[in-house]
């Protein structure tokens, strides 16, 4: 598990920068195409680890190498090049294997310790993250606990209207709420609801109030309410990929103009759109910018951003169809881990080069270290009958 975090720690650096870099260097991609990519940056930053786990780091294009204590023991015999292919090395007592096998062996001590404390911590981490994101759900929750269902009649007609668009059946419900600064979608399936602010429907002209409940209907369209809480889970579990934020905020960003041009286009009137967002600027407050789930509110610089965009951005310009799109994003992930680092402990070369190796089956290996046994054992008998050679010559001259 371990080497799987940290080669999803390296990939999703990888491609959610390669992600970041293509859109600096193109500003102006459409959001239907950033959305795609960082989607396909997020699919691959899971994808490539888990191939790689199951596969040999040998097949891999290139390799990241890590400390061996990172990893711990899990490589085994792959990650160590000393002992491959039957290879054994022999150290000599005393000698400087024998102080490399011993610092060798500290290592492999200290690295499960070292990683259990770690996996602890990214458990508790993420237990903590994922608990504080239901307790935000449970706040709105009981935040919205007085809404009650809207009768005004221009808004029950522009629902029904927009549910039909949409192919949405059941329609989602329609509810209001005092304690809200920016409407939201939550809900999925037959539970699916939209609440606004009380004051939506009293300074709301009717183009402005069908292009706000046209937003929130294409975010049950785009099941952006499933997508937004996948992303939540993602980002509480890899807390530590500080790219998976980032490509999560842009996602939402991508949302939001979509679902924004996806109302403008029911009624062709982008201006409207354009006006009710800049009125909703004014409402949101800043609970509403870190909603867990899909609001039309957020930062002001970024409602901002998306009123000059409908009032200036050329509705002609045509983005791939989604076919396309799709076809490219599945290629994409077929290819990824090819190119994708394995990523695998180094190796010590210079204990490598100190040791002997016998290459061979352990029968061999066997009968090496027998043979060098013997070796030393009679070396050490004609070093004694040779120390004691002199000692009898001068006795004898002596007599």
């Amino acid at each position: 598990m371990t080497v799987w975090l940290v080669a999803f720690l390296v990939h999703g650096t990888l491609w959610c920068g390669v992600a970041w870099l293509f859109l600096r260097l193109f500003p102006k991609a459409r959001a239907r195409v950033r959305e795609t990519i960082w989607y396909t940056a997020i699919a691959a930053s899971l994808i490539t680890p888990t191939v790689h786990s199951l596969a040999s780091p040998d097949a891999a294009v290139w390799r990241v190498p890590v400390p061996a204590f990172i990893v711990g023991g899990e490589h085994g015999a792959e990650g160590d090049p000393g002992h491959r292919d039957g290879a054994a090395s022999i150290a000599l007592p005393g000698s400087e294997e024998a102080h490399g096998e011993e610092a060798h062996g500290e290592e492999a001590a200290f690295a499960p310790g070292w990683l259990a404390a770690a996996g602890t911590v990214w458990v508790v981490f993420a237990v903590g993250l994922l608990v504080f994101y239901i307790l935000r759900l449970g706040w709105l929750r009981r935040r919205l606990g007085d809404r009650e269902p809207v009768t005004d009649p221009r808004a029950s007609r522009a629902l029904a209207t927009l549910g039909s668009k949409a192919a949405l059946n059941p329609p989602p419900r329609l509810s209001e709420s005092h304690h809200l600064g920016s409407p939201v979608a939550f809900g999925v399936g037959t539970r699916r609801e939209i609440c606004v602010p009380v004051r939506a429907l009293h300074e709301l002209d009717d183009g402005e109030l069908r292009a706000l409940l046209g937003h929130e209907v294409a975010h049950h369209l785009r099941r952006d309410t499933v997508r937004l809480a996948i992303l939540n889970i993602l980002r509480a579990v890899f807390f530590f990929q500080p790219l998976f934020h980032l490509a999560a905020r842009e996602v939402r960003l991508a949302s939001e103009e979509l679902c924004d041009d996806w109302a403008a286009s029911q009624f062709e009137d982008r201006f409207a759109m354009a006006r009710c967002l800049a009125e909703v600027a004014r409402w949101v407050v800043r609970r509403d910018r870190h909603s867990p789930v899909p609001c039309m509110g957020g930062r002001r610089s970024q409602l901002e951003l998306r009123v000059r965009r409908l009032m200036n951005e050329n509705p002609s310009l045509q983005t791939p169809s989604r076919r396309w799109r799709h076809v490219g994003a599945a290629g994409l992930l077929i290819l990824a881990p090819l190119f994708a680092p394995a990523v695998a402990p180094g190796g010590d070369r210079s204990h490598e080069g100190r040791a002997i190796e016998v290459t061979g089956p352990p029968e061999h290996e066997r009968l090496r270290e027998h043979e060098l046994r013997e070796r030393r054992e009679r070396g050490a008998a004609l070093t004694e009958r040779r120390s004691a050679f002199p000692t009898t010559t001068t006795e004898g001259k002596d007599q």
